[in-house]
């Protein structure tokens, strides 16, 4: 296994992506990309499966691995949800509405089937795992599992990059309003102004507007998919802003205007 640990992780991700997409596209009936990266891996599955596959060596008794797996994965998730929440000040899922949850974090339901799921990785999934990657030559192991992390690491980055940025983004959202309010103002009082300075106000208008209706599609096209991994994902900005209730094809209308004067 020690060898094997990084391709492992790599496998796990995958089939933790492949879970919670097959989960979610039953549950809203449509095809769901669920993950927090844009490519096919969920390192959430992949480390708390390393993990899991470690304290396995404890025992070999299915009802303490079925302990095991649920203290684990569920102490697991718990650490993953704070880190998210801290990190990028959203929250990404809520059990609150369920009964015996802790901090809306975890919740017993999650914790049976993270127990149920953490026996058939040991007992069933690992075991078929292992004979499928024990054919696997040493030299291109290496090569497989740096070409993957490699992607893994890439997408990580991108990724907190572009989330990290939403929340400031928001703001510059309702700040350019703010803006765009002060000046129409300023063109009430337009009998007390000379013609070129209201063409110049209009203008700065203009501008504005088609600056953040840009905006409003780059974040919505990033919210947009959030949302549909994370269903409760939500934050005081992130509320504030889709209540507006603006969709990505009236946005992309306006741009198209604003492009065509």
């Amino acid at each position: 296994m020690q060898n094997n640990v990084i391709l492992y992780f790599i496998i796990y991700s995958f089939l933790g992506w492949c879970l919670e997409s097959v989960y979610k596209t039953i549950i809203f009936k449509k095809p769901t990309n669920s993950g927090f990266l844009y490519g096919p891996f969920c390192p959430m599955y992949g480390i708390g499966a390393v993990i899991m596959l470690y304290a396995s060596k404890l025992s070999n008794n299915i009802f303490i691995t079925f302990i095991m797996a649920t203290l684990i994965f569920t102490a697991w998730e718990y650490i993953v949800a704070v880190i998210l929440e801290k990190l990028f000040k959203t929250k990404y899922w809520d059990y609150s509405n369920l009964r015996f949850n802790f901090q809306g974090r975890i919740c017993l339901k999650n914790s049976i089937y993270w127990g149920l799921l953490g026996v058939l990785l040991i007992f069933v999934i690992q075991p078929a795992i292992e004979k499928a990657t024990n054919w696997i030559p040493e030299n291109m192991l290496i090569y497989i599992n740096s070409i993957l992390c490699l992607a893994i690491l890439v997408d990580v980055i991108v990724t907190i990059f572009r989330i990290m940025f939403i929340d400031k983004k928001i703001r510059q959202v309702f700040e350019l309003s703010d803006i765009i309010k002060e000046k129409v103002a300023e063109l009430k009082n337009a009998d007390i102004l000379e013609k070129p300075h209201i063409e110049n106000i209009k203008n700065m208008v203009a501008d504005l507007k088609q600056k953040q209706d840009i905006l409003k599609f780059k974040l919505y096209k990033r919210i947009v998919r959030l949302k549909k991994s994370f269903p409760e994902m939500n934050s005081e900005n992130l509320t504030k802003f889709m209540t507006q209730k603006i969709s990505i094809e009236s946005l992309r209308d306006k741009i198209k205007k604003h492009k065509e004067k």
